[in-house]
C-alpha cells in the first residue's frame, strides 16, 4: 500500500520538497494508516510532518480516549501534534447548521487557522477509495450534475488526499501487517446518518453485484473528471460568447463558473432560470434576483451585473452614546439597554437568539454605530471558528425580498452583532462578564 500512497503523491503532485504538511488525525484506522504512510514517506520525500487532532467534544469520554490515543500514537513516532478541543454541536447550533455540516466547517476552520498561521503548508486528509464510492452515491441519491459525480478530488487547494486510492480493506490490512491499533467512532456503526446508511447497508450488497466495485467507481470518476476538466476549459475560452449560440451544457457551465466568480449561490433552479432568461431576442433585456440587492442582468445572450433598484435600502450611519430606542428602516426599532446584574446568565444563552443577544459590553471597542450591512462586512459567530460573510449568512437564512435592509452594530474593530448572525465570538459573555449589553429588534 505505501507504493500506491506514494504514486498517489507524485501523480497529483500532492508534495514537494521542503513542504510542511499537517495530518488531520482522528485516531480511526483510515488516518493512522495516513499518519504512518506519511512517516514513512517524509524522509524520502524531503517533507516535514506533524499531525492535528479536533476533539469535537460529542461522545464524552469516547472523544476523550481518541484524544490520548492520538497523543500516544503521536509521542510514540516523535510526531508532534496540535490538538483542539470545540463544541462542535454548540458550533452548529449557532450557525444554524445540521451537526453533519457544522462540524465539517469547523474542521476545515481550524484546517485553515493552520495554514494562515504557517503551521503547515498542506493538510492531509485520510478519504480514501470508499469514501469516494460512497460520496458518489450520495451525490447520485441527492440528485447532483457531472461535477458531483467527479466524487473527491485527489487535490483541492492546500488539501491532500493521498490515500484516495487505497480501499478500506487495503488499509485494514497494512495496519494489521503494522501490529498497530486505531480507535472506533461508535458513530460509525450506527445507520441514523445518511452516509452510514450507504456505508453499511448499500455498499456491501453493491460489491455482492460487481467484485470490482469500489474500484470502479473509481474509474469512472476519473473518466468523468476528464470530461469536467474539458467542459471547465471551453467554459472559460467562451464565457464573453452569445450564450445563445452555445451548447446547454457548456451556456449553464459559463453561467455557474459566472455566479461562483461572484460569490453567489449555486443552485439548479437559479442556473435554469438565468439560462432561459439568456435565449431572450436581441434587444430584450431579462433580470434574475441574484442575493437581494445585486441582479443578474442578460441581454444580448451575455450576462453582467445590476444593482437592484426595486430593493429598500436603509446605509445611513446612527452613532449610539447610551441606552435607547433606534428606528431603523421605518418599520423596525432597535433597542439597545445596558444590564449590570450578578444574576444575569453568563453563559452566553442569549446569543442563540437572533432577534434578542446579550453580549459583554466591556468587550466592544470604541464607538458604536447602527447601519445596514456592507457588501464586506464579515463576523465570526459566537461559537464560529472562522469569520463569514455577511451576505453569505443572508443568503443561509433569509428569503431574497427581506435581503435588502439588515440591521448591524458596529465598533471600531468591525461587526459585533447582526440580526441574521447574532453576536460576534469576542463580546460573547463568559465567566467575568460584569456589564451586559440586551439588544432587541421589533417590527413596528
Amino acid at each position: 500500500m505505501l507504493d500506491k500512497v506514494k504514486k498517489t503523491i507524485s501523480e497529483y503532485d500532492m508534495i514537494t520538497g521542503g513542504d510542511a504538511v499537517c495530518c488531520a488525525f482522528s485516531g480511526g484506522a483510515d488516518s493512522t494508516a495516513l499518519l504512518l504512510c506519511l512517516k514513512e514517506l517524509s524522509e524520502e520525500l524531503h517533507f516535514s510532518l506533524s499531525a492535528v487532532h479536533i476533539n469535537h467534544m460529542l461522545r464524552g469520554e469516547e472523544s476523550d480516549r481518541d484524544e490520548r490515543f492520538c497523543a500516544e500514537i503521536c509521542g510514540k513516532y516523535g510526531i508532534p501534534l496540535e490538538i483542539f478541543r470545540r463544541d462542535a454541536a454548540e458550533y452548529s447550533r449557532s450557525a444554524g447548521m445540521s451537526l453533519e455540516t457544522g462540524a465539517r466547517e469547523m474542521r476545515y476552520g481550524i484546517f485553515g487557522e493552520l495554514i494562515e498561521n504557517g503551521y503547515a503548508v498542506k493538510i492531509a486528509t485520510a478519504h480514501n477509495l470508499n469514501d469516494n464510492a460512497e460520496t458518489v452515491l450520495f451525490r447520485l441519491a441527492r440528485g447532483t450534475g457531472l461535477k458531483g459525480l467527479c466524487g473527491i478530488p485527489p487535490v483541492r487547494d492546500r488539501f491532500i488526499r493521498p490515500l484516495i486510492e487505497c480501499s478500506r480493506e487495503e488499509i485494514e490490512n497494512f495496519l494489521r501487517k503494522k501490529n498497530e491499533n486505531f480507535v472506533t467512532d461508535s458513530t460509525n456503526i450506527s445507520d441514523d446518518y445518511a452516509r452510514n446508511k450507504i456505508r453499511l447497508r448499500i455498499m456491501p450488497e453493491m460489491a455482492k453485484v460487481h467484485g470490482g466495485f469500489p474500484g470502479n467507481i473509481s474509474r469512472t470518476v476519473n473518466s468523468l473528471s476528464e470530461d469536467e476538466e474539458f467542459i471547465l476549459s471551453e467554459a472559460e475560452i467562451h464565457k464573453n460568447d452569445d450564450l445563445r449560440m452555445l451548447h446547454p451544457a457548456l451556456r449553464k457551465r459559463i453561467i455557474i463558473n459566472f455566479l461562483r466568480e461572484h460569490k453567489l449561490e449555486i443552485t439548479a433552479a437559479r442556473v435554469e432560470e438565468i439560462s432561459s432568461a439568456a435565449m431572450a431576442e436581441d434587444g430584450l433585456q431579462k433580470n434574475v434576483n441574484a442575493d437581494g440587492d445585486r441582479l443578474v442582468s442578460v441581454k444580448n445572450g451575455r450576462l453582467c451585473f445590476k444593482e437592484n433598484s426595486s430593493v429598500k435600502t436603509e446605509t445611513g450611519f446612527l452613532k449610539i452614546e447610551k441606552d435607547g430606542v433606534f428606528p431603523f428602516a421605518g418599520d423596525r426599532i432597535v433597542i439597545i439597554s445596558k444590564v449590570n446584574d450578578e444574576k444575569t446568565n453568563k453563559s452566553g444563552i442569549v446569543h442563540k437568539n437572533l432577534t434578542t443577544a446579550m453580549l459583554d459590553y466591556d468587550k466592544i471597542q470604541g464607538g458604536i454605530l447602527l447601519r445596514n450591512r456592507l457588501r464586506n462586512d464579515r463576523i465570526k459567530p459566537a461559537g464560529a471558528a472562522h469569520t463569514k460573510e455577511l451576505r453569505k449568512i443572508l443568503q443561509e437564512r433569509l428569503p431574497k425580498e427581506k435581503r435588502g435592509v439588515s440591521a448591524v452594530l458596529a465598533d471600531n474593530a468591525g461587526v459585533f452583532w447582526s440580526e441574521c448572525a447574532g453576536i460576534a465570538d469576542r463580546v460573547k459573555p463568559d465567566g467575568n462578564t460584569k456589564n451586559f449589553m440586551m439588544i432587541q429588534i421589533k417590527d413596528i
